[in-house]
């Protein structure tokens, strides 16, 4: 993990942010892991302070991984619930609260937020194997050290999974065409 605790605590308020723009958890260590990263696409600035590597789930960040499991800075900010994936804890909202009000007038935090919103939106929706395929169709080359993306992009299991996420109303026909190489 980097030695640079200023970069700690500002992963922790990323997880802050992220965690406390919904009521509802992120189910897993997977889809907090990804649902980061794609916000760190859409936020390049996070990208300084989380850096990922290709993993045998696809894009991985040992610091994330860590930071959400050991807080260094705001200890009861959020917690891991063994059922139903990870939380803010009311701690964490007050908290939030504060970046919220201190930043209302910071047009790049409240894009920031907002994008926030988008992720968790779509993506807690989604089953691993779904989370995982997005991830791999859109940014490929994190198959690399992946596990299960020569699983995840068989043809029948894309063809499933793309299924799946159109009946979900989570992508559109002409994206679930694209997904399955009907394009």
């Amino acid at each position: 993990m980097s030695d640079n605790t200023n970069s700690v605590q500002t992963i922790e308020k990323y997880i802050i942010i992220l965690l406390g723009v919904d009521d509802r958890p992120i189910p897993s260590l997977t889809h907090l892991q990804k649902e980061m990263f794609v916000l760190s696409k859409g936020i390049p600035k996070i990208g300084d302070f989380i850096k990922y590597q290709k993993h045998y789930l696809g894009p991985y960040s040992e610091d994330l991984s860590d930071i959400v499991k050991e807080p260094v800075y705001y200890l009861n900010a959020f917690k891991q619930d063994s059922k139903q994936g990870y939380k803010i804890t009311e701690e964490g909202k007050d908290i939030l609260k504060k970046m919220i009000e201190s930043n209302k007038e910071n047009p790049k935090f409240l894009q920031l937020v907002s994008l926030a919103k988008m992720v968790r939106k779509l993506y807690d929706r989604l089953s691993r194997d779904e989370l995982l395929l997005l991830i791999y169709i859109t940014y490929n080359e994190y198959t690399e050290f992946s596990s299960v993306s020569d699983k995840l992009l068989s043809p029948l299991k894309k063809h499933e999974l793309a299924r799946s996420l159109l009946n979900k109303g989570l992508i559109t026909e002409s994206r679930f065409k694209e997904i399955i190489g009907e394009v």
